[in-house]
């Protein structure tokens, strides 16, 4: 059970899927266009900093596929609660972390982990290399942008404007906006390889600004994907501390992770 929360705790992410026809309009990719996209880039950072809500996880990976609904609370830098729920809406499994602790409990045995939010211990239960901060951001509409050193645009009526930020050793990074300058796809790649693929769609008009409700992912390397679907969600609540940390129910122990 603790590997399955886990699973679902970290790939609460997202990645690029097929999506319906992108029309941009044919402009020249100006260094004044490159600014106006690197600032809307900025703006989505700033725009949200905490969620609350409701949503439907799914993971396939080469171990197992995995379906789930939670409730998630969301908080930057790097905070995070998810109550995994039966079919019968109760919880199933418990987890917070306030970016120096993780903490999990399962109801059903009384079972009671605790242990540092490392990315190692992280780690021991799913290869993947994400922070939980990085995690946090993504879901967030804020994904993690690499140190780059120059950037180079085309326009793309299929896809939109293709931003790449290229780093040191190799490094560098496809940002995909649409004709209405929102991110949709952030990829990432080492040389020619295809790391991490994340992607975003389903818009909320209603949210301002306009927030994706569906967001993927897509780890090649390590044949993994996953899909969070979010719903009845409340962008900048004002979330308490202590709903990032779990304590144990009186009479039950705390086991260590790992």
């Amino acid at each position: 059970m603790l590997r399955s929360f886990l699973l679902l705790l970290i790939l609460t992410l997202a990645a690029c899927a097929p999506r319906p026809k992108v029309v941009v309009p044919e402009v020249e990719p100006t260094a004044q266009l490159v600014e106006t996209l690197l600032a809307s880039l900025a703006r989505n950072a700033e725009a949200a900093h905490a969620l609350e809500g409701f949503a439907r996880v799914r993971i396939v990976h080469p171990e197992r596929r995995l379906g789930a609904n939670q409730v998630l609370f969301i908080e930057k830098p790097d905070r995070l609660r998810s109550e995994t729920l039966s079919p019968f809406g109760t919880p199933v499994l418990l987890a917070a972390t306030d970016g120096e602790e993780l903490s999990v409990y399962l109801p059903s045995d009384r079972s009671f982990y605790r242990g540092q939010a490392s990315l190692e211990n992280i780690q021991r239960f799913v290869p993947i290399p994400l922070q939980v901060a990085d995690l946090v951001h993504i879901v967030l509409y804020d994904p993690p942008v690499i140190p780059y050193v120059d950037t180079h645009l085309r326009v793309d009526p299929q896809r939109g404007y293709v931003l790449t930020l290229r780093g040191d050793g190799g490094v560098r990074q496809e940002v995909v906006f649409d004709g209405r300058l929102r991110v949709r796809a952030a990829n990432y790649y080492l040389d020619e390889t295809l790391h991490m693929a994340i992607g975003y769609d389903q818009f909320d008009e209603n949210l301002i600004p306009a927030f994706p409700l569906t967001i993927e992912v897509r780890m090649p390397q390590l044949d993994t994907r996953a899909t969070i679907d979010l719903r009845d969600i409340e962008l900048n609540p004002a979330i308490p501390a202590t709903r990032f940390s779990l304590t144990p129910p009186e009479g039950v122990p705390i086991l260590p992770i790992p």
